[in-house]
């Protein structure tokens, strides 16, 4: 997938990633063609394969570029009260992206939501700090599973629930078996 800085490949990839979007409002994933999302964003197809190679990468460089959760930067450990914090956060955006997710849902592609998570959560080196890198993997891996979980039976309960449920929701999953005494090594 492009990852340079020329502003008409950036442009480019825009506009496919756009173009998925709403063809994914029509048809299903599986149904929709290079051939179909080059024409709707009006690009080539030897631009599409030259900045993402396949379609899964689209929703990849979407997710990654436009949908991507990232705890607050003062959110620098697991403790008690700040993961509270990152709960309500993700509570909110699941909200705030539910129409994406829902297509992600509907198309059986929520595994790409955690890929993206895992990698942003695992990247964050404020997130998760206060335990050993052999620790961190574990419990990033467990959260970006369980956040994607969340959110998608967030959209397959109707997206009905509140952020204050959802926030409760998580933290009452997660708190318990790690984060109420996160610097206790005997976790």
């Amino acid at each position: 997938m492009y990852q340079g800085s020329n502003k008409s490949a950036l442009l480019s990839q825009k506009l496919i990633s756009e173009a998925l979007l709403r063809l994914l409002e029509e048809k299903s994933f599986n149904d929709i063609s290079v051939s179909d999302l080059c024409r709707e964003a009006q690009v080539s197809r030897q631009t599409f394969y030259s900045l993402f190679g396949t379609k899964e990468n689209v929703i990849l460089y979407e997710l990654s570029h436009n949908c991507c959760f990232l705890p607050e930067e003062n959110a620098t450990s697991c403790h008690s009260a700040m993961f509270r914090s990152f709960c309500e956060g993700y509570s909110r955006y699941i909200i705030d992206k539910r129409h994406i997710i829902s297509l992600l849902v509907r198309n059986d592609m929520i595994h790409f939501l955690y890929d993206v998570q895992y990698r942003s959560l695992m990247d964050c080196k404020y997130f998760i700090s206060d335990v050993s890198d052999e620790k961190r993997i574990f419990i990033v891996d467990f959260i970006a599973s369980g956040m994607n979980s969340i959110a998608k039976n967030y959209i397959l309960t109707g997206a009905k629930a509140d952020v204050d449920f959802i926030k409760k929701l998580m933290f009452s999953l997660y708190g318990g078996l790690y984060f109420k005494n996160a610097s206790n090594e005997t976790a």
